[in-house]
């Protein structure tokens, strides 16, 4: 599995930014199905509940660094993404932020992909200094306008940097049913021209809530047009539409502050032109093939207007009412305007295209193990997430899944026990239950981040197999455990159906008999608790003699679940300091505990010695 962490201006329900996001973790997803390789895309967010949520990935507070630092300690690239990320235009604060990233980045010896980003403006000649000395460090380059190429070229960096073009471009709109829907509740005349109007709120405007209200009002009386605007950041946006539409005489339209990147930019099909103060605006109806106009507040709204060869029609501190009305009227009315937008933009999404081979071709380059051998164990290089989705995956298939939690004691005695050894290989999915096991695989070729304990892998499927109607039997522990431990499953998930259960302290005269309750109870589940080495060789044995899909080796998890052994406290389980709760709450397991010890002895000879 290769981990990839995602920078940029995320969570601030920023429609360009999110824009951009959305295309990067689409053509990630793409990535996974055509390598059929695993991805864990984390995304650094000032929102990481509502990205998490929205895009499926894990997410980590931006603001908060240690955070940010542990997530790039894990990473195998780090894409700062999107956006113009390097500039202190806005505060030097912001710029020391993403430099920071990337010093720290390569500082664990990451690949940093700086991904079609505009540069600049960048003031004062140290921040440029220490600019050009970070920059230098990324792997990868790729630059979405001429300007910020020509900026990276003066600065003489040996990095080739690549001239690309802004994601956004690569964003599908939603379909035209949903639009439909969407614009129901405004009832907007399209028959008549649309015009629709993007703001912000900028520090050196002046009389610039004036001068808008004034070109509304004179496009929707004089013209007869419709007059629609847009917010692009949520209810930042709202509050400059209100005082602006407060200063009209007519009334426009405004839309939702809601709509998510995919549904706007749906809708721009239906305008006729957008005025647009927002980069993405005005990429988002390049996109969709409609005119624009720009009004600049910002180096990188002329910039882009350059591709196209236009120039804004004002800025924010200072246009002219009558200069954007004649800009409006000219690019409404000269034909040659339609076919020079539909070609420049068709360039563009050819450019696109071309950051995300190079990140292609720099993922295929990270050669990612599927699996490590520790001691002689083979342990499946999978986090949590992905070891339940695999569990899941295994309903599916046409005969039965053994899955093992190789920890230190079992891997220690699979190094005494070939039979064992073999058992334990043979799982078709062995994850790594055992802070010990984490830690001891940076020493065999593939580091581990996460341990994946048996316990809590059997009870994240629970809700899974609830909702798929799965048959769950549970084997194992003494008589009228197994029993207990069902009836306080069903408390808490009370449409699971568990279809048997059956004590582990069977002989091996009756195990045909056992086989037979199972598979008459037509289980797809089976979760087998009989303890180490026992419960792994009873699976082996009897695998091919079962008709159940799933077949995972759970230990004492049944103990836990009917109450008659406490789990290790949450501090516990969090440090990986469970086998130590377990040693002060039952010392005489000492001995067995000795496996830990010994087996950091043998990794680290192994380490050193190769093994001798």
């Amino acid at each position: 599995m290769k981990n990839i962490v995602i920078s940029g201006y995320y969570g601030q329900l920023n429609t360009g930014d999110e824009a951009i996001l959305r295309v990067l973790i689409d053509r990630l997803r793409e990535y996974e199905r055509q390598e059929n390789e695993d991805l864990n895309i984390v995304v650094l967010s000032s929102r990481p509940q509502l990205t998490s949520s929205v895009y499926n990935v894990e997410s980590v507070n931006r603001k908060k660094i240690w955070q940010v630092v542990k997530a790039l300690k894990r990473c195998d690239v780090f894409i700062s993404g999107g956006g113009s990320l390097f500039q202190n235009e806005t505060s030097n604060r912001s710029l020391y932020y993403y430099l920071f990233q990337i010093f720290i980045a390569k500082l664990f010896g990451k690949k940093v992909f700086i991904f079609s980003q505009g540069i600049g403006p960048i003031k004062k000649w140290y921040n440029i200094l220490i600019f050009k000395h970070i920059i230098k460090l990324a792997d990868y380059i790729t630059v979405r306008d001429y300007d910020s190429f020509d900026l990276l070229h003066r600065l003489k960096l040996k990095n080739k940097v690549d001239l690309s073009a802004d994601p956004a471009f690569l964003l599908s709109p939603c379909c035209e049913k949903k639009v439909e829907k969407l614009l129901e509740k405004y009832n907007i005349d399209f028959s008549k021209k649309t015009i629709g109007i993007v703001v912000r709120k900028w520090k050196k405007e002046k009389d610039m809530t004036d001068k808008i209200a004034q070109i509304a009002d004179i496009l929707i009386e004089n013209e007869g047009y419709n007059v629609v605007f847009i917010p692009f950041q949520g209810k930042w946006d709202i509050i400059k539409i209100n005082e602006i539409v407060s200063k009209m005489k007519t009334k426009p339209y405004i839309l939702s502050e809601n709509l998510q990147p995919h549904e706007l930019l749906g809708i721009f099909r239906h305008f006729d032109l957008i005025v647009g103060m927002r980069l993405h605006s005005l990429i988002f109806a390049a996109k969709m093939n409609k005119r624009f106009v720009g009004i600049s507040y910002d180096p990188k709204i002329d910039s882009f207007l350059k591709i196209y060869g236009f120039k804004p029609a004002g800025y924010v501190d200072s246009f002219d009412v009558n200069n954007v009305l004649l800009n409006i009227q000219y690019m409404l009315h000269e034909p040659k305007i339609q076919k020079k937008i539909e070609q420049t933009t068709q360039n563009l999404v050819q450019k696109a295209e071309k950051s995300f081979e190079i990140l292609k071709e720099a993922l295929a380059s990270i050669k990612k193990r599927k699996n490590i051998n520790v001691l002689g164990v083979r342990v499946d290089c999978i986090n949590f997430d992905k070891a339940k989705k695999k569990c899941i995956n295994f309903l599916s298939a046409s005969s039965p899944k053994a899955v093992f939690t190789p920890n230190v004691e079992m891997i220690m005695l699979a190094r005494k026990d070939e039979k064992f050894r073999k058992v334990l290989n043979s799982g078709d999915l062995n994850v790594p239950d055992g802070i010990g096991v984490v830690w001891a695989s940076k020493y065999f070729g593939e580091k581990l981040y996460e341990r994946v304990t048996g316990f809590d892998l059997m009870m994240s499927l629970m809700p899974e197999l609830e909702k798929k109607r799965a048959r769950v039997f549970l084997l194992g522990a003494k008589p009228g455990v197994a029993e207990k431990a069902k009836e306080n499953l069903l408390k808490q998930f009370k449409n699971l159906e568990i279809c048997g259960v059956h004590h582990g302290y069977f002989s091996e005269e009756k195990n045909n008999t056992v086989l037979e309750i199972i598979n008459s109870s037509k289980a797809d589940v089976l979760f087998v608790a009989m303890g180490m080495k026992r419960q792994e060789e009873w699976i082996y044995k009897n695998k091919k003699k079962l008709k159940c899909k799933l077949i995972m080796g759970v230990g004492g998890s049944l103990d836990v679940l009917s109450g008659e052994v406490k789990r290790a406290p949450k501090m516990f389980q969090r440090l990986g300091l469970e086998w130590f709760y377990r040693l002060m709450t039952q010392p005489w397991r000492f001995k067995r505990m000795l496996a830990l010890p010994k087996f950091v002895f043998v990794v680290l000879k192994n380490r050193i010695f190769g093994g001798r």
